[in-house]
């Protein structure tokens, strides 16, 4: 029996030994589980996302549930985060486009307040339909699963979220305002615009 013949018998068997291994005992393979940030995700898309109470830079408190029956941007960001100053303009416009339908809850994760506002002197804020909130101990920020800044949570009216954005986008493009318009209708949403990556 030549090399060859011999070769092509071992590998035979070892397919089927390897056949049989998985057949006889796939039921004690271990199962990779789902990254607990997927978990987190497919929760607040079945269930809704976290429900809070933040505190306003004039001291009062907002409560999350406050705007349910609205379509809601939750964003997470701070003063020294160069990319959310970048996308901060179109947040803006797209708020002012839609005049009360669409609410942006801006999560600051400052620790110092005066940074606050000088970065909200710089946008012309406050603004209506802009909450602009204070969350120094990144408590919400953890509960919600934000792993670096900017991180946003686009919302239904009925709290469940629809899609989470990481990093910079820009929300102001005829694509934004025609998906936004299909949430505020409460139709099926148009295609979400691709700006930027999504989980």
């Amino acid at each position: 029996m030549n090399a060859y013949v011999k070769g092509a018998i071992l590998s035979l068997i070892l397919v089927a030994g390897g056949l049989y291994w998985f057949w006889r005992y796939q039921d004690q393979l271990p199962v990779r589980e789902k990254p607990a940030h997927y978990n987190l995700i497919d929760k607040m898309e079945r269930e809704g996302v976290p429900t809070f109470q933040l505190p306003r830079l004039n001291g009062s408190q907002f409560d999350f549930k406050s705007v349910q029956g609205k379509v809601v941007i939750v964003n997470f960001w701070a003063s020294w985060c160069n990319p959310c100053v970048q996308e901060f303009p179109s947040l803006i416009k797209l708020i002012d486009h839609f005049k009360g339908d669409v609410i942006l809850l801006a999560i600051s994760t400052d620790e110092n307040k005066s940074d606050i506002e000088s970065f909200l002197k710089a946008f012309g804020l406050p603004k209506p339909n802009i909450e602009i909130l204070w969350d120094p101990e990144r408590k919400v920020a953890t509960t919600y699963g934000v792993g670096k800044i900017p991180e946003s949570f686009l919302v239904g009216k009925n709290q469940k979220l629809i899609r989470k954005i990481i990093g910079i986008d820009d929300w102001a493009t005829p694509d934004a305002f025609a998906f936004f318009t299909s949430l505020v209708q409460g139709g099926a949403p148009a295609p979400a615009p691709d700006a930027a990556p999504a989980n």
